[in-house]
């Protein structure tokens, strides 16, 4: 079997991984899993190995043909460079699936943009988990990760960072009547957060270096409406969110009894040192890395970076100037 045949047969396998993810309810918030639908599926995916066996012993045939077609599909048309970016879709207002079945969001409408300023690339963005991200930059089978990531320590050690193209900032959320201004107003009261995001550890943080003035903590795999339905209900009495997608989901799911105060920049500094977001590349992408921050430039001087997030959050996320005068890494 010809490499290019090799390549072909392993995409599809990796086809029939995502499915078999896909039924047996992988997503953590979901709290179990359907043993059925896992039986199905393997027998499923069992079938479509077989026929994609007998395919690629029928291609294996066509010689030169089928090699010319996959150098073709894998370099884009004439001299285009195609560049694939992964995106998991699940952060509103910065990448998610709108109503007609499309990926869109501040974070995309602008990697849209920067690309369709440059000539000789052609853009193809696909939805995968949050974890196959990662390995498919890794990998080399995704080129570009856009999903608002912040920037960490650890992340620089295997990512190169862009230019950031957003700035987040963070509020407290609690029902009308009860606004709180900092943690230590938060003394005594009841948090729901995921383990291991950075408002949880923020709290997590004030606990240990404020013995005396302890936040109830309670864990959670929900999604983001689910806590700030329980807010509203009463059966957590605050949370913390980033501002872009406060305005986002009290504006689609009409929150009405939730109101947001805004954290003072030195308390946000508990929560992140950093408050950006940026794209991320693979330690050998540099040259695309530089490209696209050449065009981030070109979009925060002409405003596109100002109009774009007064569009999707209603407020000028854009960064300040010095943040597209020289990269993290």
């Amino acid at each position: 079997m010809n490499n290019i045949l090799k390549k072909k047969y392993a995409g599809a396998l990796a086809a029939l991984l995502a499915l078999t993810l896909a039924a047996t309810g992988c997503g953590s918030s979901s709290g179990s899993s359907n043993t059925t639908a896992a039986e199905d599926t393997t027998a499923a995916v069992t079938e479509a190995t077989e026929s994609a066996e007998d395919t690629t012993a029928g291609e294996e045939t066509t010689g030169a043909e089928t090699a010319d077609t996959e150098e073709a599909a894998e370099s884009g048309s004439g001299d285009t460079i195609l560049v694939k970016a992964a995106t998991s879709a699940t952060v509103n207002p910065y990448t998610y699936v709108n109503d007609d079945n499309e990926v869109t969001g501040y974070d995309i409408e602008v990697l849209k943009e920067i690309f369709n300023r440059l000539d000789g690339y052609e853009l193809e963005i696909e939805v995968t988990d949050f974890a196959s991200i990662f390995s498919g930059v890794n990998s080399g089978n995704y080129q570009i990760a856009v999903n608002n990531f912040s920037y960490s320590e650890e992340r620089a050690e295997s990512y190169l960072f862009s230019y950031a193209y957003d700035k987040i900032s963070y509020v407290f959320v609690t029902r009308e009547g009860e606004e709180i201004s900092s943690f230590a107003d938060a003394a005594g009261l009841s948090f729901e957060g995921r383990a291991g995001v950075s408002v949880t550890t923020a709290v997590e943080t004030w606990n240990e270096k404020n013995p005396d003035a302890q936040i109830d903590i309670s864990y959670t795999e929900a999604e983001t409406i689910v806590g700030l339905q329980h807010i509203l209900d009463g059966s957590v009495d605050f949370g913390v969110i980033d501002l872009a997608m406060y305005n986002a989901y009290t504006k689609e799911y009409d929150l009405t009894g939730l109101t947001m105060t805004e954290i003072p920049e030195d308390e946000a500094k508990i929560i992140s040192e950093n408050v950006y977001a940026y794209f991320l590349f693979a330690l050998d992408g540099e040259e695309l890395r530089d490209t696209v921050d050449e065009v981030l430039v070109e979009l925060k001087e002409d405003g596109t970076l100002t109009a774009l997030s007064e569009e999707f959050f209603g407020i000028d996320a854009a960064p300040e100037d010095n943040q597209f005068v020289e990269t993290l890494n």
